[in-house]
């Protein structure tokens, strides 16, 4: 089993550790902000996910996980340094790499014959080859190797995708160093793909890019679904059996957000500009996201048209971006709601685990510690993010709560014909309006042997 250096212990770098400490490694976690350092050598942890916190208890207990700010007590003791801090994203789209080449400079001060620096931030098309040339520079060529080895970790999931993942890319000019890299995970039950630097750091940017594009093409096909009064559900079940398509990322709604897809696809794009390539689709789908809130809202502003008084209100159910996280990075249901607020319509929401980072973003919204409370004196529901707990509300009982009866599910989450039973006016994405679902059944699936 191998000495582990992780530095950056935010979203990437903490799942990492945990997950090289589950596999058999002694790791230790740099982390610079001594907030965040007081808080895990505390046994806390930054943010929410689903099993991370038990992995982190018990390899803390064990002595394979241990949290430092220090690179001088990290570095000289590891045989593989992973760089996994933040790169946001800079002015023009593009990824800012200032925090990578500043653990990149950090750890030379402290590096030894035989380590290997791989990067698991998400970096643009030869960063590695930078860091190569800073090695250069050190005098450090013959003695220390890079590779890189992108994350492909969905917030809400890591652990599992960590532990049980589709592949696993290790990329790297020196063929020792990464069959040394892909060695960490040979526990694991997965394919390892061997390739180049810049190949492996282009693939973490297609694979992201490649599934926001297929949203935003199902968003698109909603729009055209509403329009000829086809039901995007059906379409998408249908596409789906398709093998050479799947099933997965064909759900129309609100679009797509967090600290991935947005920041990845644009620095995909700035990454293709700057090499005089010009991105249409990775701009299309950008477009396509942007016009999906365009319409979620419009509809919200039209619900509202008759509401009573002057200041209308609008519940918003779910406020991360996706369920299972408290992460509110380019959150839909924000965009919307600082919307909203702009054209002078009261708030109020509710989220099962959000509600703190997304005080921290907007904070002219009445936050309701459970959701009948953000239901209360409602005009409007925008369903935001598909938390499986607004499907088992009480909607009889809501309907009481309300003023106005119309709600938007922009995640196509609850079940209409129940809501349109009691008595709401419900609008989804892409389906069926109620008059056309009367002139045609839900599609139903059998087999094609079964006869009759």
């Amino acid at each position: 089993m191998g000495n582990v250096c992780v530095i950056g212990a935010g979203y990437v770098g903490l799942v990492t550790g945990a997950g090289l400490a589950e596999l058999g490694h002694h790791v230790v976690c740099v982390e610079a902000d001594r907030k965040r350092l007081e808080t895990l050598q505390a046994g806390g942890t930054l943010f929410h996910e689903r099993g991370l916190p038990a992995l982190i208890r018990r390899h803390r207990e064990n002595g394979r996980l241990r949290f430092t700010d220090s690179y001088a007590d990290a570095v000289p003791q590891s045989q593989f340094i992973f760089i996994a801090v933040n790169t946001p994203m800079g002015p023009k789209g593009e990824a800012d790499t200032r925090y990578v080449f500043a653990a990149v400079d950090s750890i030379l001060e402290h590096a030894r014959a035989g380590q290997i620096i791989i990067t698991k931030s998400t970096v643009p098309v030869g960063t590695g080859d930078r860091i190569m040339r800073r090695i250069d520079e050190a005098g450090l060529t013959a003695r220390v190797k890079v590779v890189s080895n992108p994350e492909f970790l969905r917030e809400g999931s890591a652990v599992s995708d960590f532990l049980s993942p589709d592949r696993i890319v290790v990329g790297s000019g020196a063929r020792f160093a990464a069959a040394r890299v892909a060695r960490l995970y040979q526990s694991l039950a997965a394919p390892v793909v061997i390739c180049s630097l810049r190949s492996a750091e282009l693939a973490k940017y297609a694979a992201n890019a490649l599934l926001a594009t297929r949203i935003s093409f199902m968003n698109e096909i909603s729009a055209i679904c509403e329009a000829v009064d086809a039901d995007v559900e059906d379409v998408s079940r249908v596409v789906g059996y398709d093998r050479r398509i799947g099933k997965t990322y064909l759900h129309a709604g609100l679009g797509w957000g967090g600290s991935c897809f947005p920041k990845d696809v644009r620095a995909l794009a700035a990454t293709a500009q700057a090499h005089g390539v010009r991105p249409s689709i990775l701009e299309a789908a950008f477009e396509v996201n942007a016009q999906q809130r365009d319409r979620i809202f419009a509809r919200l502003c039209s619900a509202l048209r008759g509401a009573n008084g002057s200041a209308p209100t609008v519940a918003v159910l779910g406020l991360a971006f996706k369920p299972g996280t408290d992460d509110v990075r380019e959150s839909p249901a924000l965009d919307i709601i600082m919307r909203l607020l702009d054209a002078g319509i009261a708030v109020q929401a509710h989220d099962p685990v959000a509600i703190e980072s997304a005080r921290g973003v907007v904070s002219d919204v009445k936050y309701c510690d459970d959701a009948y409370g953000a239901l209360m004196g409602a005009d409007a529901v925008l369903l935001a993010t598909e938390w499986e707990e607004y499907r088992d509300l009480d909607w009889r009982h809501v309907l009481t709560l309300m003023h106005g009866r119309t709600i938007v599910d922009g995640r196509n989450h609850l079940d209409g014909k129940l809501l349109r039973s009691i008595g709401f006016r419900y609008e989804s994405v892409g389906r069926r309006t109620p008059a056309a679902r009367a002139l045609a059944p839900d599609v139903e699936v059998a087999s094609a042997a079964g006869g009759s």
